[in-house]
């Protein structure tokens, strides 16, 4: 993972994300305003997004900073939360200037790539050394853990989220 990989995953993200926009603006997309979630859904959602904080923000922040004298993983979990951070502004500035349902493309867009992401760390941090130190064994658990719940999250956009703004 390069700074030049990042720097051109949220450039192009932006980019999608402004057309997606400027299309539902215009009528040439059709989507739904708002996402009509059930009552279930929405109680689902809720729940997932205090999860999304804590698996998501708060392990990787805390791991940033336990590992902030360690090159490797600073870098892993440095880009890590500088995506998340720019997602989470991204869904903040494009939900009040386009319609709430922008929200399903952006968590698409950028959950697709942070599985890839945190695929592409997993690889990292085992052929760079693969001596099997504990804290890159922790770190590999920690990447594994947020692997499998970002891809949920993926699941859930692709299953629930796109059926509810088509």
């Amino acid at each position: 993972m390069t700074w030049k990989t990042i720097l051109s995953f949220i450039v192009s993200a932006t980019l999608m994300t402004l057309l997606s926009g400027w299309l539902m603006v215009a009528n040439l997309l059709q989507v739904q305003a708002a996402i009509d979630y059930s009552e279930a859904e929405r109680s689902f959602v809720q729940i997932w997004l205090q999860l999304a904080i804590v698996i998501g923000l708060l392990l990787p922040g805390v791991a940033f900073l336990v590992w902030i004298r360690h090159p490797k993983l600073r870098t892993v979990f440095g880009f890590y939360l500088l995506v998340l951070a720019i997602q989470i502004v991204s869904e903040q500035i494009f939900s009040r200037v386009f319609y709430s349902s922008i929200l399903v493309i952006i968590g698409t867009l950028y959950t697709t790539f942070r599985v890839w992401q945190l695929w592409q760390s997993q690889h990292f941090l085992r052929m760079s050394d693969p001596s099997g130190k504990v804290g890159d064994l922790v770190a590999q658990g920690l990447l594994w853990i947020l692997l499998l719940f970002w891809s949920a999250n993926l699941i859930f956009l692709l299953v629930i989220g796109w059926l509810r703004i088509l």
